[in-house]
């Protein structure tokens, strides 16, 4: 300020910045936290509305001495038909996850150029085709028990395999996005503490899958972590920061 100003009484300008600046890093952590929720909104439906459902799955693999995964397609068509409502709320919650990572992605590439975030974009994508590719087979279990469509015939030898492979996708996108961030100084902290964590729980759910002779999948409910830590970040980055 000049003597002028200062005579007048005038007050210094506070300036308001933002720790990473542009709105991207804030969309991108709305997105990650929306899909958490979502993730988080299919366990709470699970274990009510689905608790019946549940139940039934675990009888029936009972009565025919198999795993839960490993049921009959029929079985499973049965059961699902039996309880339409919360089969149908699943799919919807399963069908809109995936979005919200090619999201978060989407932004990242778009603020943190480079290759680790192209790779975390690729990984998002190839997360929503397996994704919704469950999903959709999924829903054809609400056709004739005994004359299912193509592919969700083989419904019990895919779903192990396929829910495994969209879990590990989702995962590795979420680690390049970190190491994206990482590198171009947004949120460091919180990006290296995601790539930790995941990479952690990603190991040890391999070693699940195999100690279990890949009879239980990779849950997607393994990004959570990571997806939060992240988000979070992301989103408190935005908040202004006041200076003289």
């Amino acid at each position: 300020m000049n003597v002028k100003k200062i005579a007048r009484g005038d007050q210094p300008v506070r300036r308001v910045d933002y720790e990473t600046g542009p709105q991207w890093a804030a969309s991108a952590g709305r997105a990650y936290v929306g899909a958490v929720a979502v993730l988080a909104g299919y366990v709470v439906v699970a274990v009510t509305i689905g608790a019946g459902f549940e139940r039934d799955l675990v009888a029936a693999a009972e009565r025919e001495g198999v795993a839960v995964n490993a049921l009959a397609n029929s079985t499973q068509a049965e059961i699902t038909q039996d309880h339409p409502v919360y089969a149908l709320i699943t799919g919807l919650l399963l069908f809109v996850s995936p979005v919200f990572l090619a999201l978060a992605a989407g932004r990242i590439r778009t603020g943190a150029p480079g290759r680790l975030a192209q790779l975390a974009w690729w990984s998002a994508l190839a997360t929503l085709v397996v994704w919704w590719t469950y999903v959709a087979l999924g829903l054809g279990l609400f056709a004739d028990p005994e004359n299912l469509p193509p592919l969700v015939r083989d419904f019990d030898v895919l779903t192990v395999p396929l829910v495994s492979a969209l879990s590990l996708l989702a995962l590795g996108s979420m680690v390049f996005a970190a190491e994206a961030l990482r590198g171009h100084g947004v949120v460091r902290r919180a990006a290296r503490a995601t790539t930790v964590v995941s990479l952690l729980l990603g190991v040890v759910s391999l070693v699940g899958l195999v100690a279990t002779g890949f009879e239980d999948p990779v849950a997607p409910i393994v990004i959570v972590p990571g997806g939060l830590i992240l988000g979070i970040a992301l989103l408190r980055a935005q908040r202004p920061a006041r200076t003289g």
